[in-house]
């Protein structure tokens, strides 16, 4: 889903709306982009990939009236943690409004990439330079299933 689909669709729309010389699209990554994720190793790694590749077409499609973001949520309160199978985890979340007022505020000032939330903002900034080790360990306790 976040790999194929997200690639198809771009592929499909993307033509029409530089044909138009307008446009734009939002892609939805997560903090777990920019940050390693035990615990849900594949779900990082995809958002990783629509973090690149959001931010490569944002570059591709400047001056073209085309506007691309990738927006980067942290936790939000959605059905995705129970689906998950554990919905007691990762702490307080931001409201699914909030991350789109912040998805569409990025948008209009241009912006490649718009991490939702301070607290988010914060955290991926400080995780940056952390040792590596560290971050790992950190975001295993954070993400660990409450079975284990």
């Amino acid at each position: 889903m976040n790999v194929t689909s997200l690639t198809a669709l771009t592929a499909l729309l993307l033509p029409g709306m530089l044909e138009r010389r307008r446009g734009a699209i939002i892609n939805v990554a997560s903090t777990a982009a920019s940050q390693p994720l035990p615990h849900m190793s594949v779900y990082g790694a995809t958002k990783a990939y629509v973090l690149s590749f959001s931010c490569a077409l944002w570059h591709e499609t400047r001056g073209t009236g085309v506007d691309v973001v990738a927006i980067c949520p942290g936790a939000t309160a959605t059905e995705f943690f129970a689906t998950a199978g554990d919905d007691t985890s990762v702490g307080p979340r931001r409201t699914p409004e909030g991350v789109v007022d912040s998805a569409l505020n990025g948008l209009r000032r241009g912006r490649p990439t718009v991490i939702d939330g301070s607290a988010n903002a914060l955290s991926l900034r400080v995780a940056a330079v952390l040792p590596e080790r560290l971050v790992l360990r950190i975001a295993e306790r954070a993400m660990r299933p409450a079975s284990r």
